[in-house]
């Protein structure tokens, strides 16, 4: 990354507002839609969970299982709250710095790793195995604690 600023970085500091034209607005969409799809897929994962908490609860109401699926619930709940609120595609300091076609690459691998755990937590949750997403959970903070990271430059990580 260059710390010299281009004439569209420049424009964007002198105008208020001024977003460029359409790389910078498809980094953020991107980023949006990525985030969306995994909030989205552990939106589908805590409806399966509470299916199964529900049929806990009816036969063994005083289970110790139900404490261990609210934690896990809880945890997801906090990690789409995380997922939904992050700013956009780096949008504070991608206006100021480059993102080069290595780091573009290094952040679409992290997408498809997201949603691919994603799809993992949810088909965990689909056949009942909720022991196991836990540990799922942790990996995928981290890649979208990584991942996050990739939108800064260098020097600011």
């Amino acid at each position: 990354m260059t710390s010299q600023l281009t004439p569209l970085e420049q424009l964007q500091l002198l105008v208020p507002g001024y977003r460029g034209y359409k790389v910078k607005d498809l980094i953020r969409q991107d980023d949006f839609l990525i985030r969306k799809a995994v909030a989205d897929k552990l939106e589908f994962t805590i409806s399966k969970i509470n299916e199964l908490e529900s049929n806990i609860a009816s036969t063994s109401p005083f289970s110790p299982v139900l404490k261990s699926l609210e934690f896990t619930l809880s945890k997801i709940r906090t990690m789409i709250s995380e997922l939904i609120g992050m700013q956009g595609g780096g949008s504070d300091i991608y206006a100021r710095y480059k993102i080069n076609s290595e780091e573009l690459d290094s952040i679409v691998n992290h997408d498809l790793q997201m949603i691919s755990i994603a799809d993992q937590i949810y088909s965990l949750a689909s056949n009942g195995n909720v022991e196991q997403i836990n540990p799922l959970l942790d990996k995928l903070n981290s890649i979208i604690k990584e991942r996050t990271t990739l939108f800064y430059p260098m020097e600011m990580r």
